[in-house]
């Protein structure tokens, strides 16, 4: 369909044929523009045939402007010379091509090969009439040599311009707002384009990762070998720990002494005494403390660092600070023993607290053989599947996120103490307390709570745990566990076994013998929880199981099938009503199951739901550490407004549709892929109670890392302070531990709050 009006389209023919007017045809030949576009067009009429010997004709007379009107509106009608319309475009090109460049004549454009016939205005009374063509012997002839270009010509070229050019001549002008539109459109695109496959790339990063190191786990061994080992670690660490404490007990007990002065007249016997004593103390601790330098040489071995390197650095530097005082016959100021000594101290109860979690675990673990259940993640939340023991040892043995911290943290400041014990030398001019300045910031910018930010936390959580026959895989476990803020919750967690119970039957015109048949047929057939309760009135009537056909669920609450060709729904009150089941009136049944046959109602089931305790403490428990439960539930009796009821409690649970329902059901009998957690118990508790407690003890360990950090900067910046300014007589040992231990509260109370939820 042509992009131009009507009158467009008669303008440009109008135009056309007085361009061509004066150019006389050949003889034989009639140009019309049917024949035109016949011969060079597509798609259109045929031209029409020429006669074999056409007789000789005069030339037409050129018609009245009228008639060529006519003759013009009756062609834009023909919807073959639609397409005409783009010669409009052409035209003018294809003339000045083949006619030449045009002259102006007086400012009149005139082209060579075309007679200009001159145009007459009359005005008659003021008023202009229609302009009248001069006879042409007015104008002398056109001069020899002057090219003229046959019509033929001109035709040809500017018809295969026109069919050569694309369909779209001249593009429409769009409105400013539908062009941001499209730009935004586009953009928007391009952004969505680019996120997915960023998106796609970090998924695949991810999934090579998780292979790489899938590859790199050694096989797991059996839990009796995993327990007898920890156990055996647990014993070793202990004996360390005791015998490290005695030294460290004593220089704690020696520096508050000396802050006291009680120990100034003892001193006064050799001025080395002091820095000796406490130096050979600390060499002791250091000594007793083995496996504190062990796990730095391995960690070291592997690229990484932690707080083990910080401890003992701080260590090398306060010896080697208290032997220099010594050989100079004692120090200007009293060495920073007390601290370091407890700081590796701190070390190595963070190594046992770590091996007596694992021992815990592990021991759960070799006890009770396969797990009944594991809690891993899903895209709808945390959900209980069944047990497995695979990947438990692994994700144990995973470093956890403070320990990483700690080898980009800890480095940093040591970095930070050693550069500005430096600045503090160089500024005072006076290397002689440059030990004691790095010692001193190193005691205080170095988290003395550092080791014990997530073993604390982990120890306290799977003691907890292990009572209720539950355990998590170390701190990655429960970090796995956690990772979601919803609870998957099915019927048998809601309700356990005895806690649901038959209230009553009444049947309406059929055998009772019939009626328990059909309802234990459909309670097995969706997997209800009921079934069980059908079961044992179907064993006292000695029915059988029936085959349920064309099994389908519905979104009001209630199930359909067919039986031996009958149509078979069951469900709630509200579900028969929009089945349009008619039901008794004044019926006041909550939690009742209501059977229809082929759209009557043959029996109705009174069902109690009786509340549990541990369920009920669960709830309060979710809600109060914000978990959000997802109702993955079959039965239609069960709802919010039933949870709110019998538990007396708005639990703000999630309830989705059928096909969800159906969905998470089904896969909390699915057996889990990886155990972050595994569960010995039945019910909702334990489940919930491995929940809340890994989100809690991941909450504490971070925050403890945090706060352990925010403290050993403030200590880095005040110690720097006070050296800096010409005022190291207020740093002593004493000040030091005191500090050391108000920045150690916030990681015990932080730990003790995992065990209470």
């Amino acid at each position: 369909m042509s992009k131009y009006t009507d009158d467009e389209l008669y303008q440009l023919l109008t135009e056309t044929g007085r361009l061509l007017q004066g150019v006389k045809p050949r003889e034989g030949e009639e140009y019309s523009l049917d024949s035109i576009l016949a011969e060079y067009g597509r798609d259109t009429a045929k031209p029409t045939p020429k006669p074999a010997e056409p007789p000789e004709e005069e030339p037409a007379p050129v018609p009245a402007p009228a008639e060529q009107e006519e003759k013009t509106e009756k062609a834009v009608e023909d919807p073959a010379l639609l397409d005409t319309g783009r010669l409009r475009s052409t035209v003018a090109a294809n003339m000045a091509r083949v006619m030449g460049p045009e002259k102006k004549i007086d400012g009149t454009p005139v082209r060579p090969g075309r007679k200009e016939k001159p145009v007459l205005h009359v005005v008659e009374g003021g008023k202009s009439e229609t302009a009248r063509e001069l006879p042409s012997d007015v104008f002398p002839e056109e001069p020899e040599g002057m090219h003229k270009v046959p019509l033929e010509q001109v035709m040809s070229q500017t018809v295969e311009s026109v069919l050569d050019e694309d369909d779209a001549i001249l593009d429409t002008s769009v409105p400013l707002l539908e062009r941001v539109q499209d730009a935004l459109a586009d953009w928007g695109d391009r952004l969505s384009a680019l996120l997915a496959r960023r998106k796609e790339s970090k998924k695949a990063s991810r999934w090579e990762e998780n292979e790489a190191e899938a590859v790199r786990e050694e096989p797991e061994p059996e839990m009796e070998q995993a327990a007898r080992d920890e156990k055996r670690l647990c014993k070793k660490l202990h004996r360390h720990l005791i015998l490290s404490a005695v030294p460290t007990l004593l220089l704690a007990v020696m520096t508050a002494l000396d802050g006291a002065g009680v120990l100034a007249g003892l001193w006064a016997v050799g001025p080395w005494l002091h820095d000796a004593v406490a130096g050979g103390l600390l060499l002791l601790t250091a000594a007793l403390a083995l496996p504190v330098w062990r796990e730095m040489a391995e960690r070291l071995k592997n690229g990484r660092s932690g707080c083990e390197l910080a401890a003992c650095s701080a260590a090398l530097v306060t010896l080697a600070d208290c032997a220099y005082g010594a050989v100079r016959q004692g120090g200007a100021y009293a060495p920073f023993a007390a601290p370091a000594a407890v700081m590796i101290w701190l070390c190595q109860l963070g190594l046992l607290l770590r091996a007596d979690a694992r021992w815990s675990a592990f021991h759960l673990a070799d006890i009770g053989g396969t797990p009944p259940y594991s809690a891993s993640v899903t895209a709808a939340g945390t959900c209980k599947q069944k047990g497995t023991i695979k990947g438990f040892y692994n994700t144990a043995y995973r470093e956890d996120t403070p320990r990483k911290w700690q080898a980009v943290l800890a480095p940093l400041y040591l970095a930070a103490a050693t550069v500005l014990a430096a600045v503090v030398a160089l500024s005072r001019k006076d290397s002689a307390d440059f030990l004691w300045v790095w010692s001193a910031l190193l005691a205080a910018g170095v988290p003395v709570s550092l080791p014990l930010t997530d073993t604390l936390p982990m120890k306290l959580l799977n003691q907890r745990l292990v009572k209720s026959g539950s355990a998590v895989a170390g701190y990655e476990g429960a970090r796995t566990v956690c990772g979601s803020r919803r609870m998957v919750i099915t019927d048998d967690d809601l309700f356990p076994p005895g806690t649901v119970g038959l209230n009553g039957l009444k049947v309406y015109g059929e055998e009772i013998g019939k009626v328990v048949s059909y309802a234990a047929s459909v309670a097995q057939a969706c997997h209800s929880q009921l079934t069980p309760l059908f079961d044992q009135l179907l064993m006292a009537e000695g029915g059988l199981h029936l085959a349920v056909e064309d099994l389908h669920y519905f979104e009001e609450g209630g199930v359909g099938g067919t039986i031996h060709g009958e149509s078979v729904t069951m469900g709630s009150a509200y579900f028969m009503r929009k089945s349009r089941v008619t039901l008794p009136q004044e019926l006041k049944l909550k939690t009742g199951v209501f059977l229809a046959v082929d759209g009557a109602l043959i029996a109705i089931f009174a069902i109690k739901y009786q509340p549990s305790r541990n369920v009920e403490w669960a709830l309060r428990a979710m809600r109060r550490n914000r978990i959000v439960p997802v109702l993955a539930v079959r039965s239609s009796n069960v709802t919010p407004g039933l949870v709110k009821r019998k538990f007396n409690l708005d639990a703000k649970a999630l309830y989705p549709d059928v096909s969800t329902r159906l969905a998470l059901s089904d896969l909390s009998r699915e057996t889990a892929e990886q155990s972050g957690a595994i569960i010995y118990r039945e019910g909702l508790m334990p489940f919930a109670e491995t929940a809340v407690g890994s989100r809690r003890m991941v909450r504490a360990s971070r925050w403890a890392a945090a706060l352990a950090y925010l403290g050993g900067l403030c200590g880095l910046l005040l110690t720097y302070y006070f050296t800096g300014v010409g005022a190291p007589e207020l740093l002593d040992p004493t000040r030091m531990l005191i500090f050391q231990g108000l920045w150690l509260l916030p990681t015990l109370l932080l730990g003790g709050m995992v065990r209470h939820y």
